[in-house]
């Protein structure tokens, strides 16, 4: 063991010297140029990232899906998109401005029932890396919010490449439209930021207040439409025709003049993806000079962000005080409470309970010690049963896991239940039309109400149910350290969003079978084959994020292709489903005897359903026994 003492001269050489950090001041870099080295670095490093993923052996997989679909996407653009009808330019203008406005509705009644964590109580995403470099920075707020909007610029380039594959028929100039397209969603991501930081700055009553309110206008909302879908559809359409009619519907709504005043802000970047004048340009403006409407509109979509950008910077000020405002008035109430014996915390009390706790207080010292001996045989009684609670997890370990998923599936109960709630209506609707406007479509009506379930246990119960192995990414480490194997945790962890999804399926199958005269066969298969189908999503669903793992927030280029690979493989699975179960029923119906044709049928078809569904559970057993928390994690 050995000590060192400093020299005088290498005390001289570490002492600090204030000419030392006046010259360092020189060093220092404007903010815009550190989040631009920033940004520099974080890219440079993904892509080198991204080019060792390719390369890897371990991604194998998830590079044939990406590389697949873009060039199965590039395909279909180029060939089968290209031959069908053009779309009006002025309605795809409509869409751009009017459908980005409902969706910016959507987004900010979502929001505004959303329940978001302690540790992030605003919009403003920011991981704990995030926070360490710009955070932790010598920058003000007023940077740090520019540059949480402009981490989503990659992902909206490549989400406008996307959409020009698909629109590239209907507008004269692609390049116009790809400016367009991109401007028009970098337009949306502002507005989107904009009503997050207005809600963030509200107070518990006003958000119920406006939650009330969202609840009064979707419902007048979903009513009007309805009732002009049913007028406007001819008597005896089929549900098909009714599905058109709603979406006319709201293409229609979506272009009101109402909706349009509201889009004023992406009106620029729409106009300027069709190459279409807009006034009042076209007052000063020749309309033969397209390419100087072009700049022209370019510049005011611009100047549209650039506004939208400066507002975001005051709301967010505002939206800071306004919080530490209703901070304090709480920790004032609490101040106020407490010396009245009530806890902090809880300030839904009135006069009478304060002066019972008052009068409580004034007892005599036996009833205090009355109520202490109660008290205390009660928590032993409490903690007794709490332990008692626990002996089947340690009999049957799966249990923790499945115990764990209901205890997270508390916080999102109210998201769950409107997301299911919506889709269970829209899959009856047509059971619920009049009689003599749907005469002899019981069948079309029983389809649809089939395809109805389908379709939501495919596309919309996995975003609602992200109660699985999606949002534990930063608790993997201590998942691996479970005394579980490989299939219990897989089991475990998909327990509760399949148990959901089936019983979605369930009620809605026992609705519309008492409402619809079905054989009881054809309910018997469904409520069977239906739950393969919704462990085959979970399963699939998880297997692809073992296999390409992201962060919950991310916004990068591998998220837009993540989601296409998603819904490419749900739209195959509609498309040749029905088509294998129909051949099963022809070839039974033409190599069997008739009187086995049924049972053969019944039984073959629930077979092949459940073995698809459990080689989906054996894939993502075998990602979860293949994933490697150092590795395959990815950074913030």
């Amino acid at each position: 063991m050995s000590t060192t003492f400093s020299s005088p001269t290498s005390h001289e050489a570490t002492t600090w010297q204030p000419s030392t950090k006046i010259s360092s001041l020189g060093a220092w870099k404007h903010p815009l140029e550190t989040i631009w080295h920033l940004e520099s670095v974080r890219t440079s490093y993904r892509l080198h990232r991204f080019w060792a993923r390719i390369r890897s052996p371990r991604q194998a997989a998830a590079s044939f899906l990406a590389i697949g679909f873009i060039l199965l996407y590039l395909l279909a653009g180029f060939t089968v998109l290209s031959r069908r009808d053009v779309v009006d330019p002025g309605r795809l203008q409509l869409w751009l401005s009017g459908g980005m406005v409902l969706y910016t509705l959507y987004h900010s009644i979502k929001y505004l029932w959303a329940s978001r964590p302690v540790d992030a109580p605003t919009c403003v995403v920011t991981t704990p890396a995030m926070s360490l470099w710009v955070g932790g920075g010598p920058m003000s707020r007023m940077f740090v919010v520019l540059h949480d909007v402009a981490r989503v610029v990659p992902a909206t380039i490549m989400k406008s490449l996307l959409l020009c594959v698909v629109l590239w028929r209907d507008v004269p100039n692609l390049f116009s439209l790809w400016m367009g397209v991109f401007l028009a969603l970098f337009t949306l991501e502002w507005m989107r930021r904009i009503v997050s930081h207005v809600i963030d700055a509200m107070n518990r009553r006003e958000k119920k207040f406006l939650q009330t309110a969202s609840l009064v206008v979707a419902f007048a909302l979903v009513a009007a439409l309805g009732l002009q879908t049913i007028n406007e559809t001819p008597p005896g359409g089929d549900p098909a025709m009714y599905m058109s009619t709603a979406i006319s519907e709201v293409a229609l709504f979506a272009g009101s003049d109402t909706v349009q005043w509201f889009a004023l802000p992406l009106q620029p970047a729409s106009h300027l993806a069709v190459s279409q004048p807009m006034w009042p340009f076209t007052q000063f403006i020749p309309a033969a000079w397209m390419p100087l409407h072009c700049l022209a509109l370019l510049l005011s979509s611009i100047a549209t962000i650039a506004l939208l950008g400066v507002s975001l910077i005051r709301l967010d000020d505002w939206s800071i005080q306004r919080r530490h405002a209703s901070e304090q008035a709480l920790l004032r109430s609490w101040n106020e409470l407490s010396p009245t014996g009530i806890a902090p915390g809880n300030t839904s009390h009135d006069a009478s309970a304060v002066s019972t706790t008052s009068a409580t207080q004034n007892n005599g010292s036996s009833l205090n010690k009355t109520s202490s001996f109660n008290s205390s045989t009660n928590n032993r009684a409490a903690r007794t049963r709490e332990i008692e609670s626990y002996r089947p997890l340690f009999t049957w370990p799966l249990w923790g896991i499945v115990a764990r998923q209901l205890h997270c599936i508390r916080r999102y109960r109210a998201n769950v239940l409107v997301s299911f709630a919506i889709p269970m209506a829209v899959s009856l609707s047509p059971l619920l039309m009049p009689s003599e406007g749907l005469a002899g479509q019981a069948a079309k009506q029983w389809i649809f109400v089939i395809g109805g379930i389908a379709l939501s246990s495919l596309l919309l119960a996995p975003p609602a149910l992200q109660i699985d192995f999606r949002r534990d990414l930063k608790r993997i480490g201590l998942l691996r350290s479970f005394p579980l194997t490989a299939s219990e945790m897989c089991a475990g962890m998909l327990s509760v969003p399949v148990a959901i999804t089936i019983l979605f399926q369930w009620i809605t199958l026992a609705v519309a079978s008492l409402i619809a005269d079905v054989p009881a066969a054809q309910v018997g298969w469904l409520a069977v084959a239906f739950p393969s189908l919704a462990v085959l999503t979970f399963a699939i669903e998880n297997s692809l994020f073992l296999a390409f793992p992201h962060q919950i927030h991310d916004q990068g280029i591998a998220m837009v292709i993540r989601a296409k690979i998603t819904f490419l493989w749900k739209g195959l699975v509609l498309a040749f489903v029905p088509f294998v179960l129909f051949l099963w029923v022809t070839a039974c119906h033409s190599l069997l005897p008739e009187n086995i044709v049924f049972p053969v049928a019944f039984t073959g078809s629930l077979i092949g359903c459940w073995t698809c569904a459990l080689a989906a559970f054996g894939i993502l057993v075998g990602c979860w026994k293949r994933f490697d928390p150092a590795i395959d994690t990815p950074p913030d």
